[in-house]
């Protein structure tokens, strides 16, 4: 099941980081999960984000004039245990699936964590990880 990511590219992190919250916060926007990376020699960052309402939050940015991306993303149900990660990286693997990135996201369910995967082929990993009995949430399951 297919999610979509709102991407920021940034410099000035934090200042620019909060900025963005203040924003989604005085829209009624949540974010779900985030990552910040960048190379930690330049001041340019890449802020990705699952957001409740992903129209509402590109329009909020680029109304503020940041460059903005949307992009597919899978939301995938990890074992919160030893060795959960494990299982889903080997399946993967022995596949052939090429992983661009990963970051983790909050899930209401103790049990269980979710991670966000980011592949070339979505609609095959999709698959391989249903067909290995993997859940993928929906956006709103975030």
């Amino acid at each position: 099941m297919r999610i979509r990511q709102t991407s920021v590219f940034m410099e000035r992190a934090l200042e620019r980081f909060k900025e963005i919250t203040e924003l989604f916060n005085e829209a009624g926007l949540n974010i779900r999960a985030h990552s910040l990376v960048g190379h930690s020699s330049t001041p340019y960052k890449i802020l990705r984000m699952i957001v409740d309402d992903t129209d509402q939050a590109v329009s909020v940015l680029k109304n503020r004039g940041l460059s903005v991306k949307t992009d597919e993303v899978l939301a995938v149900e990890v074992d919160d245990r030893a060795g959960g990660l494990f299982r889903i990286l080997d399946v993967l693997e022995k596949e052939g699936l090429e992983l661009k990135y990963t970051y983790a996201a909050v899930h209401c369910v103790s049990t269980k964590a979710a991670m966000i995967f980011k592949f070339e082929d979505l609609d095959r990993a999709a698959r391989v990880l249903a067909d290995h009995g993997i859940v993928l949430f929906a956006s709103e399951e975030l």
